[in-house]
């Protein structure tokens, strides 16, 4: 890690969480001199705060080519990283409490099964013989073998020490405070400690992003949303996937929620019936968890694993992840010339900062688009296209 500011760079990347990370390090290893710029610390954000969960199932129909690539990505990276970030293919379990939402369940299987993934339908029999101490009142669950976590600090951290690897230069604790400019293209930034000039600048910095792009008169439609978690005390072995919720019309279900158990020991739980509003300033100050999210993620936790029901809880969090208004990225160039863009990710990061990366160095590099990359094309927000 280098305390020294670069004066220049070919590309220079803002905001060290997954995706930005990611970016940084493929640049790297496609031959472009990349500063990766962290205003604080890498992985602080909600990076960091992430249960990081790779995967397939019931995320977006459009989506599950990027997904399917971004999973392998992963895996190959975890086969050949002297650095261990905990990858584990635990699979996912999506759990189903009413009747109505079996049709819902089965639609989402059928389709993935068409594209040739494999995720099935169990019996809550079968399910707990997944996981034993999933004994709640499920009418069944969908199932998804292939899915899988890693520890998302670490995560950051091998992905940062790949790229050091290949030449990416590190740079955190110092905020970007503005874009330069080269006449009318964007010519590198503008931060605490000084000025990075460079041919490109790709804006990764989350719920920032926006904030960032407006030095460049741009309205890039991403905003904060708060996300959160709580943490127990740390248990023997006790669950061995990740359990979520299966897409619903209605109920508890309908909202949000992932139950997992870290290799600490640690269980990290939350259910979300309803997203809490972000007040103004809130990204850049600490938070206190929601009371009614405490409540509904016990709730959840209790009912499911019902053993649960004692276990004292240990820590929560609030971080704010940056959200699109159709819940997808904006991966691409931005009507700035030298400025591109990597944010907006609905709490997804994880999933897609490999294919993300990619998708970003070919662009930089000239190389002709993949058929997913139409998918984050920011033009595709009027305020955005040239």
């Amino acid at each position: 890690m280098s305390d020294a500011l670069p004066r220049s760079a070919d590309v220079v990347v803002v905001g060290g969480g997954v995706v930005g990370a990611a970016v940084a390090r493929q640049l790297a290893i496609d031959g472009l001199k990349t500063v990766l710029v962290e205003a604080q610390a890498f992985g602080g954000a909600v990076s960091g705060a992430s249960l990081a969960c790779l995967g397939t199932h019931m995320h977006n129909l459009d989506e599950l080519g990027v997904l399917s690539e971004a999973c392998t990505l992963w895996q190959d990276f975890a086969a050949a990283s002297p650095d261990g970030f905990e990858y584990h293919r635990s699979g996912q379990l999506r759990f189903i409490l009413r009747e109505e939402d079996m049709a819902v369940a089965r639609r989402w299987v059928a389709a993935e099964r068409a594209f040739g993934l494999p995720p099935e339908i169990l019996t809550p029999q079968a399910v707990r013989e997944i996981e034993p101490m999933l004994t709640g009142p499920i009418l069944a669950a969908s199932w998804s073998p292939g899915d899988a976590t890693v520890n998302p600090f670490l995560a950051v951290r091998a992905l940062l020490a790949d790229g050091r690897r290949h030449g990416l230069v590190t740079v955190r604790a110092n905020p970007v405070t503005g874009l330069l400019t080269d006449g009318a293209r964007i010519g590198g930034v503008q931060t605490a400690r000084g000025t990075i000039a460079a041919h490109e600048t790709v804006i990764a910095a989350g719920p920032w992003s926006a904030r960032l792009a407006a030095g460049a008169g741009l309205q890039v439609p991403v905003v904060p949303r708060q996300a959160q978690c709580l943490a127990t005390v740390r248990q023997p072995a006790t669950i061995r996937t990740v359990v979520g919720a299966c897409e619903s019309e209605g109920g508890v279900e309908s909202g949000y929620t992932q139950i997992q158990q870290a290799r600490s020991g640690q269980i990290l739980f939350n259910t979300v019936v309803a997203p809490q509003q972000t007040p103004p300033g809130a990204v850049d100050r600490l938070n206190e968890v929601p009371r009614r999210f405490v409540r509904d993620s016990i709730h959840t936790l209790v009912t499911l694993f019902p053993a649960l029901g004692n276990v004292a809880l240990l820590r929560s969090w609030v971080r704010f992840e940056g959200v699109s208004p159709d819940n997808l990225f904006l991966a691409g160039r931005l009507p700035a010339p030298g400025l591109s863009i990597a944010a907006g990710d609905n709490g997804t990061g994880f999933c897609r900062a490999p294919y993300l990366a990619r998708l970003i160095s070919r662009l930089l590099r000239g190389e002709a688009a993949m058929p997913g990359d139409a998918l984050y094309d920011p033009a595709r927000f009027a305020e955005l296209r040239s």
